[in-house]
């Protein structure tokens, strides 16, 4: 896997998020570079250049990353990238929210195309605190509504959620999902609540995994890489196990797919459409 560290402040060695600062944490981390696994850009042009409208630099960053891909496939290595890229939390911090919801949009408006074209990249946009006050609230929401899903760090006291839902530490949750990087995010996120937690990665890998475990919650997105129908994968679960409840993921309009959720015996109130907070996703699993 490839891992992008694009930041202003990557080279501001007085500042928190500059790589002299970060270097030492990184297991491995001069290996990492040689290997061309850790790349490290100076996100300040960029953020420079975006604020007076010319967003050239981010579309030359794109087709670097889908080059890097390709190479990536022609050397034997893993087609994934993960790029941690914070030009639009600066903005924010300046309170500029505007032009980070215009950069926002035009990067998930990437990410779309990605998906489409079944490239694995994903993109980490962090966000200041100052997007948690209250007089910010739309423009939070706004942000969120451009990203396939939103983590609100502050509002996540490990502590306290694990006495919220100790009583359920022994629920089994088979979660379902393609994208690398949302499986580690469910799967570490729920584990730590005590939660037992499978992952499958496809269809066919759920299937498998169904016949050799019970789980109380099956958490299926609806947009698998092996390109398996959900009502294929609903229907041998209902199958084999009438009352297993399934909670499904999606990018779809909830009012698009009213009569898929019926065919597939999901309540309705066991969707989620992304982007969505894990908050959401805790508290289907408490209404179980």
């Amino acid at each position: 896997m490839s891992f992008i560290y694009a930041s202003v402040y990557a080279f501001d060695q007085s500042h928190i998020s500059s790589i002299s600062n970060l270097s030492a944490k990184i297991q491995n981390y001069q290996k990492q570079i040689d290997y061309n696994n850790l790349q490290i850009i100076n996100f300040k042009p960029y953020y420079e250049s975006a604020l007076i409208g010319n967003i050239a630099p981010f579309e030359n960053l794109k087709a670097m990353l889908e080059q890097t891909l390709h190479q990536r496939l022609i050397q034997g290595k893993e087609t994934k990238i993960t790029v941690f890229a914070d030009a639009a939390c600066c903005w924010c911090e300046n309170k500029w929210f505007d032009e980070s919801e215009f950069l926002e949009k035009w990067c998930q408006n990437v990410h779309d195309e990605w998906t489409k074209n079944n490239y694995h990249i994903t993109v980490i946009c962090p966000h200041p605190h100052v997007m948690m006050d209250q007089s910010r609230l739309n423009a939070k929401r706004k942000i969120a509504n451009l990203h396939d899903l939103m983590v609100d760090l502050d509002i996540y006291d490990l502590n306290r959620l694990r006495n919220t839902f100790a009583h359920r530490n022994d629920t089994r949750i088979l979660v379902v999902e393609s994208e690398p990087h949302l499986i580690t995010l469910y799967a570490e996120y729920l584990s730590a609540l005590d939660f037992d937690v499978i992952v499958a990665e496809d269809g066919n890998k759920c299937q498998s995994v169904l016949k050799e475990k019970d789980f109380d919650i099956v958490v299926l997105d609806m947009h698998l890489s092996d390109n398996m129908r959900t009502s294929n994968v609903t229907n041998e679960i209902h199958r084999v196990l009438p009352n297993q409840r399934i909670i499904l993921t999606t990018t779809n309009p909830l009012n698009r797919l009213t009569t898929v959720i019926d065919s597939l015996g999901v309540s309705k109130q066991d969707v989620l459409v992304k982007p969505f907070m894990l908050s959401n996703l805790l508290e289907l699993i408490k209404r179980k």
